[in-house]
């Protein structure tokens, strides 16, 4: 034991004496280990051929690509980009073949494989009856859709966009699978949404879907990476059907049987929740991955645990923001170009006294855009092929520009849930029931970036918006109507463009 107290006290000793000169040690340089990747690791082609980009991913200073298969050929574009093409398959068996990119640092090899196949059978044509923004597919289907009309191809409403740019789309070099997702965000099995990569050819985008139900968004962009346009696949294997609304004075429309992105309308049922658009825009937002709770007027209506947001892609490209800010354009068509360009954007407004994402201006003329219609479907309408945004007093007949109350609280109801001087009937199973028809409609909540408690989701299981065309009467008046309710009242009111909210389309 002396022994080595001695050891020790001599080391100590020169360690006293190393430490009486400062000497000033510096971190080692930060070296990036080797890597590489690819942009997709599937592509699955239509029989009657097509065209894919695989971008690599790598700080390698060569890498090469070597091709398993005799039916496609690669060019390579950049320092970065495959291109993958493909003819007519006329066999009656799906090609299939491996691209393998590869490269060396040092005594180590880097590699990553690309799946390559093409079906036999050709696509089925989603857009054969009319183009549309949102576009039904089944699973396990093989689909194609013409890419290059904007939207259902006709009017922009009062936003002159067209007049600027045209309903053509033109210039398509890439198209790319920007997110792909499950209302419950499970990672794995929203990768199995849609399956491998889309394609182009001959002016239509080709997809192949998977053995998940879900939602995703394609996107087709130019030469220098720009989104030219988007559209909404819908995943549901359910027939998607539709029947007589009532306003409670006359039946108005055919309404669809479930939310737009909905896979279903069980209450309590997570997929019951579709999709959230800002007023006017096409494209959408998932909602809250968080279970239904059954809240009374007496809870915490907005409680954090209850929104949880969902930030899944799936194997897309995108990513979502929803803190961003509107550009400040005070001339039409406003702020339509940029938020075609960014559909995983969500635009709040640039000034807090607009509530507009659309356009910053005091002209009446040019708030007032007009992007969905009541009366005919606009390029800018997100409902599928033979639907459209609701129009008129779907669930409730204002007088004027005065908002309607249409729901009571729980004490308000017979043991029955009805109420005579209510259209909906009493709050149960964290929704309502329209009692004209007995469609039941779940409080999704909304979607709007709070800074102050830094959440995207909002009032999941505590209340329900539903957007609608009708568009204020009062000049220079951006907003327009949603039916609202929560446990304790519902109203048809006005509500400010920059907010989200559900959509239940009907026929048009």
């Amino acid at each position: 034991m002396k022994n080595r107290i001695s050891i020790l006290a001599v080391l100590l000793s020169v360690f006293v004496a190393g430490c009486t000169e400062t000497t000033e040690v510096q971190p080692e340089a930060y070296v990036e280990p080797p890597y590489m990747d690819v942009s997709s690791e599937k592509l699955v082609f239509d029989a009657d051929g097509g065209v894919a980009s695989v971008v690599v991913a790598t700080n390698l200073e060569a890498w090469e690509y070597a091709c398993e298969g005799d039916w496609y050929t690669v060019t390579r574009q950049d320092d970065c980009t495959l291109v993958v093409s493909t003819q007519i398959n006329g066999g009656p068996s799906t090609l299939t073949g491996t691209l393998t990119v590869s490269g060396c640092a040092g005594d180590q090899k880097l590699s990553a494989e690309i799946s390559l196949a093409q079906r036999a059978e050709r696509s089925i044509d989603l857009s054969a009856e009319g183009t549309a923004n949102c576009y039904i597919a089944h699973t396990n289907q093989s689909y194609k859709f013409n890419a290059t009309v904007k939207g259902n191809g006709k009017g922009d409403g009062r936003s002159e966009y067209i007049a600027n740019y045209g309903v053509n789309i033109s210039n398509i070099a890439t198209v790319e699978l920007l997110w792909e997702s499950r209302n419950d965000g499970d990672k794995s099995m929203s990768r199995e949404i849609i399956d491998g990569a889309p394609t182009y050819s001959g002016g239509y985008i080709a997809f192949s879907t998977g053995r998940s139900q879900g939602n995703a968004v394609i996107a087709a962009k130019d030469q220098a990476g720009v989104i030219l346009w988007s559209w909404h696949i819908w995943v549901c294997d359910d027939e998607i059907t539709s029947h007589d609304h009532s306003n409670g004075k006359e039946v108005v429309a055919q309404v669809m049987d479930r939310n737009l992105g909905a896979l279903n309308n069980t209450p309590m049922d997570i997929n019951n929740r579709g999709m959230f658009y800002q007023w006017g825009r096409k494209d959408p937002f998932m909602p809250s991955l968080s279970p239904y709770v059954e809240l009374t007027i007496d809870d915490a209506l907005n409680a954090p645990e209850n929104n949880v947001t969902n930030y899944e892609v799936g194997n897309g490209t995108g990513e979502w923001v929803f803190d961003a800010k509107a550009l400040p354009i005070d001339v039409v068509p406003g702020n339509i170009p940029h938020s075609i360009q960014n559909p995983m954007t969500y635009l709040q407004p640039c000034y807090s006294s607009y509530y507009t994402w659309y356009c910053m201006s005091d002209d009446p003329a040019a708030c007032d855009s007009g992007l969905w219609d009541v009366d005919q479907k606009t390029i800018f309408d997100p409902c599928p092929v033979g639907y459209k945004v609701p129009g008129t007093d779907m669930w409730g007949i204002p007088s004027g520009n005065k908002s309607v109350k249409t729901g009571g609280a729980v004490e308000e109801y017979a043991e029955d849930g009805t109420a005579e001087q209510w259209s909906w009937n009493v709050l149960k199973q964290a929704g309502r029931v329209w009692k004209y028809t007995g469609d039941y409609y779940p409080m999704v909540g909304n979607v709007y970036y709070s800074s102050l408690n830094n959440t995207v989701h909002n009032y999941t299981s505590g209340e329900a918006f539903y957007w609608t065309a009708q568009h204020s009467t009062n000049s220079g008046d951006e907003e327009n109507y949603r039916f609202t309710f929560n446990p304790n009242w519902g109203y048809y009111e006005l509500g400010a463009p920059n907010f989200s909210a559900q959509i239940r389309c009907v026929k048009e």
